[in-house]
């Protein structure tokens, strides 16, 4: 029986999500950096512009996509830190748990500011 806690368990096909969702994190990090420098080199008030960009909803999805890829990319790479160097059974379940909890909180925290009604 495998890990319970592996996101795939599989090792190549936790190699491979974690490149697809470097690539998903490095596309929404260079649209967020194209936005900051054309944000800035305008004479605009740069709220109201980030206000417009985030009320589309392709923008919305890009945002959530890019933020369940980030949560995936540091799953694995926590959960292997965790059954590498964590060896007490309970100590690695706790610090796993907690690990999903703050993934989640941080999840419904950006659902919630995304689409609150304005």
């Amino acid at each position: 029986m495998g890990n319970v806690t592996s996101l795939t368990r599989s090792g190549l096909k936790d190699f491979f999500v974690q490149r697809i969702t470097a690539l998903i994190i490095m596309a929404y990090a260079l649209f967020i950096i194209v936005l900051l420098f054309c944000v800035g080199h305008k004479n605009t008030d740069a709220y109201s512009v980030w206000s417009i960009t985030f009320d589309c909803m392709w923008v919305k999805v890009f945002t959530v996509l890019a933020f369940i890829s980030l949560i995936a990319h540091a799953w694995i790479g926590m959960w292997t830190i965790f059954t590498d160097y964590v060896k007490c059974a309970w100590m690695r379940g706790v610090l796993q748990v907690a690990a999903i909890t703050g993934y989640l909180a941080c999840f419904i925290w950006l659902i919630f500011i995304l689409f609150q009604a304005q």
